[in-house]
């Protein structure tokens, strides 16, 4: 592996100091993971040789990565990484200065399109500049992150259903951060009403007689991708329908293939269901497709409804039944919820719920 220390470069014309900048490479190079936790930083001297300073500059840069809790410093040791965690890193200049947001989605997901819509006009009116960072569905990527984008001086951060900071940020080590589709966060957290959705899924396919309903959906160890099952659940149950394990199928992602996959599982087993509830818009167009390449009619011989409408939800034939969430307006709101902690650190936490929209269309038949 290449030494990334051969990749430090220092600009004399800079405003930062000599030591200011080799603080902030080294920050990064350690917040990017380009050095491992455990590891040794060059010592002082071979260091100072390499950059063509004095000893004791990168000595000052030391004791400040020390003091930001980045390195120990130990006699006859040297200067050893610490675990990193994004609250240890803090960037070289002020975070006023950079007006510069990160936000961290889950996923390429055409689901996110409107919500990152709401963040960029809401963020537009204050010229902020926004980092968007794909989590891919992994918690320790948003953890990562985090880390990059706090070593890196954003304001502030939204994470959209793609996990977060181990550490509390209100002790101003990082930036102020809004969780949005993460029930499991404390904080500033912002939620889709995913009782409520469940509920008016499960009520909609009861109404039209329906009592084997199938369930497909990414795995349940997503907080919210759990929360929404156990909806779906205790409204069934409420109407008297006990929950069949059977009819649960568990795919891998949000995507096309996934909605396949899923119905195939379904259809395939003894007893088929005659109504599926699909988690995810983009999965739904799979059942949907499924459906079709298996020749079934939609909906006399399958109903199909989906969670989070997109746009193709309507042009495909049949249109599709779906739960539309507010995204657009809780993008805005997650913006705003920022901008009112960047500007003060001491604004209450708030735990702000946002309903969705049973939006009826031809994939379910005529309500009875």
């Amino acid at each position: 592996m290449p030494d990334p220390f051969v990749q430090l470069r220092l600009d004399p014309s800079s405003e930062l100091t000599i030591a200011g900048q080799i603080r902030a490479q080294l920050t990064l190079l350690i917040a990017d993971g380009r050095v491992d936790p455990g590891s040794q930083l060059p010592s002082v001297r071979v260091l100072a040789a390499q950059l063509g300073v004095h000893v004791n500059t990168v000595r000052s840069a030391y004791a400040k990565l020390e003091a930001d809790g980045v390195v120990v410093t130990r006699h006859g040791v040297g200067t050893t990484v610490l675990p990193a965690g994004a609250g240890r890193l803090s960037p070289s200049l002020p975070r006023f200065m950079s007006n510069t947001v990160g936000v961290i989605i889950a996923g390429l997901d055409p689901f996110y399109l409107d919500l990152l819509r709401g963040i960029e006009i809401t963020a537009d009116e204050q010229g902020t500049l926004l980092f968007i960072v794909d989590a891919s569905d992994s918690e320790a990527r948003a953890r990562t992150a985090i880390r990059q984008l706090t070593a890196r001086g954003v304001q502030g951060i939204i994470g959209v259903s793609a996990g977060g900071a181990d550490q509390d940020p209100s002790d101003g080590s990082m930036p102020p951060i809004v969780y949005v589709d993460q029930p499991q966060r404390r904080g500033n957290v912002l939620l889709f009403n995913f009782e409520k959705a469940a509920g008016d899924a499960a009520r909609h396919m009861l109404g039209h007689g329906h009592r084997r309903i199938g369930y497909i959906t990414p795995p349940l160890e997503h907080p919210n991708i759990r929360e929404l099952f156990d909806g779906h659940r205790r409204a069934m149950s409420e109407a008297g329908v006990a929950f069949d394990p059977e009819l649960l199928v568990l795919v891998e992602s949000f995507r096309l293939g996934s909605g396949g996959v899923g119905l195939a599982t379904l259809r395939d087993r003894p007893t088929p269901p005659s109504a599926v509830i699909v988690n995810g818009g983009e999965v739904t167009l799979g059942v949907l497709r499924e459906a079709h390449r298996r020749g079934l009619r939609i909906p006399d011989d399958l109903a199909i409804l989906g969670y989070g409408d997109i746009n193709a939800s309507q042009l495909t034939s049949p249109a599709l039944t779906m739960v539309s969430l507010p995204v657009y307006e809780i993008g805005v709101a997650a913006m705003r919820a920022l901008q009112r902690m960047m500007a003060d650190p001491a604004t209450p936490s708030r735990r702000v719920v946002f309903d969705g929209t049973l939006v009826v269309r031809e994939s379910c038949g005529r309500h009875s």
